[in-house]
């Protein structure tokens, strides 16, 4: 339905009530009034439902004729159970690595000096919270010690969400020190955590083991990106958590803090369940990591994306980002109910986090 035509309905819908006030009949008036709301209502649903039109996709092969595979995978499948079913030109690659995990450098803890643990609050109640010194991390760190949270908004829509569908593995892209990873691991909700500094892990796994809940956690020491390479990480010095990394170029010879990047499908040995919730927050990395997901975004059934958007707003990838999302089912929306989409047209003002969710 065009927005014209939305207009069209909504102005005689309104002309019809205002010339039934007029006439004072009071059962016609109820009758037909309830009518034109219900009509409005129809419309509003179908202008907003045209809103975002999805490009038909072609058959993967792997694929039924629906948003998302629904097929029993075994909890513990790995990468070769997967190269019998996907086309020759999409096998998962594997690398040398002994854990049979291609790729992926699972991150072994290492105990050292203790760092300072704080409490932490969230509506499931508090835990200990390992972090950096606050001097030195001026944002996630410094406002933890201050105020016992973070993006308490945000992590109580992805607990809500999480509770509402508890079968669901959680997907921390960027944990940082572990925020939302140890709330959703205290749900009891199985996660993987990725991060590219390993500092950011060396605390996290302090905080699983003070909080005993390391057996709902793996956690990944790679960087996420659309090939396999090795990077550097830009440490930022008073904002580790905005730290980020940076491409190589041919002549440039690698000399410290250098990290192996993974594709997110290289992740799927590590999802104990078909349903999945995700995470990203990998400061602006967000596109390659989605153009490297196609086995994972319709293999696995993906029903929430949690994405940082403030660095994607006023830039091309940010375009590239919504017709990749939503030619894979996803709509944006403010938070986890799902009232209404936003905008696309309008993705400039969207806020600095969406969640992407299946339709």
């Amino acid at each position: 339905m065009s927005l014209l035509g939305f207009f069209f309905i909504a102005d005689t819908s309104i002309n019809a009530l205002l010339f039934m006030l007029r006439k004072r009949r009071s059962v016609i008036l109820i009758t037909l009034g309830s009518i034109c709301v219900f009509s409005l209502y129809v419309s509003l649903r179908l202008y907003l439902k045209d809103s975002v039109k999805e490009e038909k996709r072609p058959n993967l092969g792997i694929r039924k004729s629906r948003d998302y595979v629904d097929m029993d995978i075994h909890d513990s499948f790995f990468l070769h159970q997967f190269d019998q079913q996907l086309p020759e030109n999409r096998k998962l690659e594997k690398g040398n690595n002994r854990n049979g995990l291609g790729n992926l450098n699972l991150f072994q803890h290492r105990k050292g000096k203790k760092p300072p643990c704080v409490p932490f609050t969230t509506w499931r109640g508090t835990i200990k919270i390992c972090t950096h010194n606050p001097k030195q991390d001026r944002m996630i760190s410094a406002f933890i010690h201050s105020y016992g949270t973070w993006e308490e908004n945000f992590l109580n829509a992805t607990g809500e969400a999480l509770t509402s569908h508890p079968e669901m593995t959680f997907i921390d892209l960027g944990c940082n020190i572990g925020a939302y990873t140890l709330f959703v691991a205290s749900l009891g909700v199985q996660v993987v955590s990725v991060d590219a500094f390993d500092k950011n892990l060396e605390l996290l796994a302090e905080s699983l083991e003070i909080n005993s809940l390391k057996p709902n956690v793996t956690l990944v020491h790679n960087a996420i990106s659309d090939k396999h390479e090795n990077v550097t990480l830009e440490v930022v010095s008073n904002n580790v958590g905005g730290s980020y990394v940076k491409t190589l170029s041919n002549s440039q010879k690698p000399t410290q803090n250098i990290v192996s990047t993974i594709l997110l499908d290289d992740l799927i040995p590590l999802v104990k369940n078909t349903d999945v919730f995700i995470k990203m927050d990998i400061e602006g990395t967000e596109l390659k990591a989605l153009k490297a997901a196609k086995t994972l975004l319709h293999f696995l059934n993906v029903k929430f994306i949690l994405m940082e958007w403030v660095l994607h707003r006023n830039k091309q990838d940010g375009l590239e980002i919504i017709e990749i999302m939503t030619n894979n089912g996803f709509l944006p929306y403010w938070d986890h109910r799902q009232l209404f989409p936003l905008k696309v047209y309008g993705h400039i003002y969207w806020p600095e986090n969406v969640f992407w969710i299946k339709r």
